[in-house]
């Protein structure tokens, strides 16, 4: 059923009541806009698509806050803004952590301690991957060890990217917990 108003400020309320036909109103109408803002950020297509779908989410899953909401397509830029640079900023630390491990490796001289060390440390990631889910370790593998992007994983597991991006966040902070028992052989 479709609602008989097209304001941003009823149609808001009706969402935060819970109506599902204002919400998809409302994403018809906004849809393209946030899209626009997200590939501006990220210059990537599915990324983008991905992230205005979360936004969306966000907004259905806390739509009793729009209730208080005078200017949805405000808020709606707000909330897609905060999310979009969070996730960037997530991708940032994640591949600046990856950097960090991969230099680590390449800077260590072939001396027999280092040669040693190196092996120790290896055997410790390995030891840290092994212990991952088997689903969050095929992400890993598949991203790290194989080097394919987060669509490709998504397709060859038949996932969507959102459950790529859980996988390899959960992963990679396991395993960065994990090597922190083990400080002295990095640092």
């Amino acid at each position: 059923m479709k609602p008989e108003t097209t304001d941003d400020r009823q149609l808001s309320s009706m969402v935060a009541e819970g109506s599902e036909a204002a919400f998809r109103t409302l994403f018809k109408r906004y849809y393209d806009h946030i899209y626009g803002v997200a590939f501006a950020f990220t210059k990537s297509p599915a990324m983008s698509e991905d992230l205005t779908q979360d936004v969306f989410l966000k907004i259905w899953f806390k739509r009793e806050m729009l209730r208080t909401v005078e200017k949805f397509d405000a808020y709606l830029f707000m909330v897609a803004r905060n999310h979009i640079l969070n996730e960037l900023e997530k991708r940032v630390k994640e591949e600046q952590f990856t950097d960090d491990l991969h230099n680590y490796f390449r800077e260590i001289n072939h001396t027999p301690e280092n040669y040693l060390m190196h092996k120790e440390a290896e055997e410790i990631i390995n030891d840290a991957v092994n212990r991952l889910p088997a689903q969050q370790q095929a992400v890993f593998r598949l991203s790290r060890e194989e080097e394919l992007s987060q669509e490709l994983i998504a397709e060859k597991m038949n996932i969507s990217v959102n459950t790529v991006k859980s996988h390899m966040n959960k992963s990679l902070r396991f395993i960065r917990h994990h090597l922190r028992k083990y400080y002295y052989i990095f640092f």
